[in-house]
């Protein structure tokens, strides 16, 4: 008997260039951090960290679909993902979301992974006409080398970027709400569904603790 492919897509937009899509990867926090809800960056028995995350996959049809379609992806956190949906219901004209990471492993080269996000809301072009499509979406990957800061945090070489590929997409205030919104709703229905077992759990092993710590 065949299963049935069950997909993590939340959302989708696409017209017949471009995909973008959002998909689930949420991940409850653990035991030790129960009421972050979200996982947020707490280290593994198997050693990378967790985090809770919306996922960005963009396609550019342009010059054909399958091997001749650019395919890149990156991430956001779910909090900044309810912002910029924010600030579309707020009625902001002018906003701007950007994201620039690199991680993963160091290859051969000494070069690591990047994804680049923007997200952006704009009345007018750069030639100053009114934009019938508002909203701004462009997601791009590449590698680049990683270097450490003075906190032990990673950054990028500055003009060590190579570029792999970049797909953008224009969009109307009901195309972003649409995408959004169903974001910003499936995020607080999966912390109904996940908050009250990790909560009760974790209640429940502090309360054992103190029991046997109040018996010793």
């Amino acid at each position: 008997m065949n299963e049935v492919y069950i997909s993590n897509q939340i959302a989708v937009y696409k017209n017949n260039k471009t995909l973008v899509e959002f998909q689930d990867k949420l991940k409850a926090a653990s035991l030790e951090c129960y009421a972050h809800l979200h996982a947020d960056g707490e280290a593994t028995a198997e050693g990378p960290k967790r985090h809770s995350l919306i996922g960005i996959l963009m396609k550019d049809y342009s010059n054909g679909t399958g091997d001749k379609a650019v395919t890149v992806t990156a991430n956001i956190s779910p909090e900044e993902a309810k912002f910029i949906l924010s600030r579309l219901t707020a009625g902001f004209q002018e906003y701007a979301f950007e994201q620039e990471k690199i991680f993963g492993n160091v290859d051969a080269s000494g070069y690591a992974k990047v994804s680049k996000v923007r997200i952006i809301r704009a009345t007018k072009d750069g030639k100053g006409n009114v934009r019938k499509l508002p909203w701004y979406i462009e997601v791009e990957n590449g590698k680049g080398i990683p270097l450490k800061n003075a906190t032990g945090g990673t950054y990028m070489k500055p003009k060590s970027f190579v570029s792999e590929g970049k797909v953008y997409a224009n969009l109307s205030d009901m195309d972003m709400f649409k995408l959004l919104g169903r974001v910003s709703s499936y995020i607080n229905a999966w912390e109904k569904a996940i908050g009250p077992q990790l909560i009760t759990h974790a209640k429940n092993v502090i309360a054992k603790r103190q029991a046997e710590r109040s018996a010793a």
